[in-house]
C-alpha cells in the first residue's frame, strides 16, 4: 500500500470473506443447500474483528473515501419477508 503513493482508498468489502459460521447473511450459510453444492468454491475464514483490524489499519495509511459492502444475503430476513407477505393481515394489497 505504501509503495504505490496513494493518499485515497474506496474499499471493496466483500462478505463473503468472512466465515459463513460466524457470519450468516453469506451465499454460503444458505438454508436448505443440499450438501456439497459450494464444494471447490473458495470460503471465508476471516471474523468480522480480523476484517475490522484490518481495514483499520489500511486506513492508517489513506483516507478512506468510499466503502462498499457486496454479497449480503440475510437469508433470515428474506424468509421472514416471505412469511410475513402470504399472512392474513388487514390493509395487505393484493396480488
Amino acid at each position: 500500500m505504501k509503495s504505490t503513493g496513494a493518499k485515497h482508498l474506496a474499499i471493496h468489502l466483500d462478505l463473503d470473506v468472512l466465515d459463513p459460521s460466524m457470519f450468516r447473511s453469506l451465499l454460503f450459510a444458505k438454508p436448505n443447500v443440499p450438501a456439497g453444492t459450494f464444494d471447490g468454491v473458495a470460503q471465508g475464514e476471516l471474523s468480522i474483528e480480523q476484517v475490522v483490524r484490518t481495514l483499520a489499519d489500511v486506513a492508517q495509511m489513506a483516507d478512506v473515501v468510499g466503502l462498499g459492502v457486496a454479497e449480503h444475503l440475510p437469508w433470515e430476513a428474506l424468509a421472514l419477508q416471505g412469511m410475513l407477505a402470504r399472512l392474513p393481515l388487514i390493509g395487505k394489497s393484493p396480488e
